[in-house]
């Protein structure tokens, strides 16, 4: 069996959160998110509150437009990254 084949099969039981799992994520999130808001990198765009691709895409642009920047962007995917990192 080939490694494609074999990282397809796997599957992740999904289930329903209660009424009491999603109350408390919502607390846990309203309590944390001022928290983290505050600690965050500010030249962080992903998955955070308030920010878009458009406000990363114009960090890009104006660090990018000085006389001196960088040459080159360079990006990169490692696919299953997170499946096949040690945990332990």
């Amino acid at each position: 069996m080939n490694a494609a084949l074999k990282l397809s099969d796997k599957k992740r039981p999904l289930s329903i959160p209660t009424m009491y799992d999603r109350a408390m994520q919502a607390l846990y999130a309203l309590s944390l998110s001022p928290v983290a808001e505050a600690t965050a990198d500010p030249c962080s765009f992903g998955f955070r509150k308030y920010r878009s691709a458009q406000d990363a895409c114009q960090y890009a642009f104006i660090c990018l437009s000085h006389k001196n920047s960088a040459q080159w962007v360079l990006e990169g995917d490692i696919k299953g990254c997170f499946d096949n990192i040690n945990h332990e």
